[in-house]
């Protein structure tokens, strides 16, 4: 309903246009609530209280019978029930109508308006009241569309309940399957810690290995260099004595002495070649394990990923639980929220239902007497056009009797039309001359004249 504006004096308007009172009596009709024309045009407080009840029981859905039960739980409170009984009943009526009013739009209603109403104030209030009831019948269709958007979100309801009993079941399976694999978890868990401190030790001997197989690297390179320079010198040793021993030989003693010392010096360096394939073997052997060192401490690096990664998906899978927990706790509040919107709506639904009935009964008592009624308005319409025929007869006699008297008036101002003006002309006279007296006698006798 609009807000109520102010003429310029003050005078507050209602902020709805006004009904007259056949318009009052024919809304009246069509809610089923008998009323008569003088109810409305002089209000009286039975009157009037018998036609609010009357909107309220077909406006709001709550007839008088609605009101006994809560006076019954109240006036239980109570001492001295026979005291209150009645002034609780009306207590309960006005606030009942001042509800309705309200939501018409008329901010103003007071006790006075049923104990000591006035026709002009009633008017209004009934007025606010059939605007707002029409208003509503036109919104009919929206209350329509309401309805269905209702059945979608029970549907909606019904399914959201559904797939919260699926996560439900999900979320039971996996706390069920978490605490079924808790106590091989912690086991991994002590298992992975034990894992990861042999790696950290592995790790560590894996660096110091590391440097002591390029420390073994780079002697072993340095030892094979020397013992292809020994190799080297031994074919160049041996092309010497192959080329001494083809040319002659002058002085054998000397030639002895050196091959003395070739043998030693060969001794000497087939020996040291010796130890360094001995050395080298070993290396080889230590690189071995080395090598087979590192394949483990890559499998167990591996193996810490996999772990890691499981753990990761634990702590995901937590992550989605206290999510779907979160999820569903939102959900079951919606579900709350929807049931109780349901629960209105029904309520709703319930009592529009009541009134339709009710309309429906009406508009057929209605319709029933709008047919008898129009049966006699056809026959009070012959009974007129019987009377009307009569009256037109008399209605023809009495026009020509005006128009003869209007001619006969006409012929009688044109006869007498120089007789009147003769009258006028020695009253204006006459009147002129009964002044000039009163102001020569006013003179005459000293008298002033007050204006």
């Amino acid at each position: 309903m609009s807000q109520q504006s102010r003429k310029p004096n003050g005078q507050v308007l209602p902020g709805f246009p006004m009904l007259g009172l056949p318009e009052l009596m024919e809304c009246l009709s069509a809610l089923g609530i008998p009323a008569q024309m003088e109810d409305l045009a002089k209000p009286t407080p039975g009157s009037t209280q018998g036609i609010y009840s009357g909107l309220i029981e077909a406006l709001m859905g709550a007839p008088m019978e609605a009101i006994e039960g809560p006076k019954k739980a109240l006036l239980g409170m109570m001492e001295y029930k026979e005291m209150y009984s009645d002034a609780l009943q009306f207590t309960m009526f006005f606030r009942h109508c001042r509800d309705l009013a309200t939501l018409c739009g008329i901010t103003n209603f007071s006790i006075a308006d049923i104990t000591r109403p006035e026709a002009a104030r009633f008017k209004i209030v009934l007025s606010g009241i059939m605007n707002f009831a029409k208003f509503r019948d036109e919104r009919a269709h929206f209350q329509g569309q309401l309805q269905a958007k209702l059945q979608e979100q029970a549907d909606k309801t019904v399914s959201l309940r559904e797939n919260i009993d699926h996560v439900e079941t999900q979320i039971s399976e996996i706390t069920a399957r978490n605490a079924a694999e808790k106590p091989q978890s912690e086991q991994a868990q002590k298992r992975n810690e034990g894992l990861r401190a042999e790696l950290l030790e592995l790790r560590g001997q894996q660096m110091k290995l590391s440097q002591e197989v390029e420390e073994l690297k780079r002697e072993r390179q340095g030892l094979m260099d020397q013992a292809a320079h020994n190799a080297h010198l031994n074919t160049q040793v041996q092309q010497q004595i192959l080329s001494a021993k083809s040319r002659l030989v002058q002085s054998p003693d000397r030639i002895k002495r050196q091959i003395s010392e070739m043998t030693y010096t060969l001794s000497n360096e087939k020996g040291k070649l010796s130890s360094f394939q001995l050395k080298a073997r070993e290396l080889s052997n230590r690189l071995e394990v080395i090598s087979s060192l590192e394949m483990d401490l890559k499998g167990l690096i591996d193996l810490q990923k996999s772990i890691e990664e499981q753990k990761q998906k634990v702590e995901e899978a937590k992550r989605t639980e206290s999510n779907l927990k979160s999820k569903t706790e939102l959900k079951e509040m919606e579900l709350k929220n929807l049931q109780s919107k349901y629960q209105q709506l029904e309520k709703q639904l319930s009592n529009a239902k009541d009134k339709l009935g009710r309309q429906q009964e009406m508009m057929s008592d209605m319709q029933d007497k709008g047919l008898k009624k129009i049966e006699q308005l056809k026959a009070e319409y012959k009974v007129r056009t019987k009377e009307r025929g009569v009256w037109q007869k008399q209605r023809d006699v009495l026009l020509a009797e005006q128009r003869e008297l209007e001619n006969e008036m006409a012929n009688f101002i044109s006869t007498h039309e120089n007789e009147i003006n003769d009258l006028l002309q020695e009253y204006w006279t006459m009147r002129r001359q009964a002044e000039d007296y009163m102001n020569t006698m006013t003179v005459k006798l000293g008298l002033q004249l007050k204006v």
